[in-house]
């Protein structure tokens, strides 16, 4: 049927030209010059639509292999690597130096490094692609925030940064999926640190507003240009900013796609000088008024 189609049009055109060629009438050429134009652009789009069609499948599948590779080659093998040195760790006792359990530990640190890496480019190709769908539920950002300090301290011991939230009883409830919004403040508290001079406190708080709740985090240390503030969370499309430590951007990346998905905002800002602001913007699911309290100081 479509070769039929393409005999036909292609007869038409053949034809148009012919009388277009011969003919002395002024009309008559304008009207053989117009139908061929618009058979000539039918067979274009027709085309062209073909060529996309095309490409788009091609992209689908280079994007399904590229994720299968991840998922399979390269996430299987490095767990693998780390059950291996787990069992290395559990099984070696007093036959290993301490400078080789100090290496496997290394080692161990580094797999685990890859997975999460490779567990956030999928989470980030599953919720571009709308692949995953949230299961949504009640969740207590202040309670959230207090587990993921525990997840951070490493990060914070080793340039000597406190943690101080500034707890002012506000309601910090909002419906999400668990999982993605602590993902997002444990990459934001990251973030913090990396920013942050050795041995530096920051600081982190809540604001609840009448649609939005807002969370924020406050450093004093690497100051950031303008342009970094703006680009910092759309590492796919620009650089990343100075001092950024491998794969921080794709933390930061996932940040911005967990809160597209939720419809919030999130956004850094500096004051040129002393400290940046990163904040995280959530819609609320039930609006209510924020009862402040006095304020409590604690740190972690």
């Amino acid at each position: 049927m479509s070769i039929m189609k393409d005999l036909i049009n292609i007869t038409l055109m053949i034809m148009l030209l012919l009388m277009l060629y011969k003919t002395d009438n002024h009309y008559t050429g304008i009207i053989c010059g117009i139908a061929f134009m618009f058979l000539y652009s039918i067979k274009y789009i027709r085309l062209n639509k073909i060529i996309q069609r095309a490409v788009d499948t091609e992209a689908e599948k280079q994007k399904q292999f590229f994720m299968e590779i991840l998922t399979h080659d390269l996430k299987t093998p490095t767990l693998a690597q780390l059950r291996g040195l787990e069992l290395i760790q559990q099984g070696a006792g007093e036959n290993i130096t301490p400078e080789q359990k100090e290496l496997v530990g290394y080692v161990k640190d580094s797999c685990k490094y890859v997975l999460d890496m490779i567990s956030q480019v999928l989470r980030i190709y599953n919720l571009e692609n709308g692949i995953h769908t949230a299961v949504y539920e009640k969740v207590n950002m202040e309670k959230l925030l207090l587990e993921s300090f525990s997840e951070v301290d490493y990060a914070a011991k080793e340039k000597n940064v406190e943690f101080v939230y500034l707890a002012s009883g506000v309601d910090t409830m909002l419906e999400a999926e668990k999982n993605d919004i602590k993902i997002a403040i444990i990459n934001l508290l990251l973030n913090a640190v990396v920013y942050s001079n050795y041995g530096e406190k920051i600081f982190i708080k809540f604001e609840r507003f009448s649609q939005y709740l807002k969370f924020e985090i406050i450093t004093k240390g690497i100051i950031l240009t303008e342009d970094e503030c703006r680009n910092m969370f759309n590492a796919a499309l620009s650089k990343l900013p100075r001092y950024s430590v491998i794969g921080h951007g794709i933390n930061l990346y996932l940040c911005k796609i967990i809160a597209d998905c939720y419809k919030g905002k999130i956004y850094a800002q500096t004051d040129g000088e002393i400290y940046n602001k990163f904040t995280l913007e959530l819609p609320l699911s039930q609006f209510s008024e924020a009862f402040p309290t006095s304020s409590l100081l604690t740190s972690y």
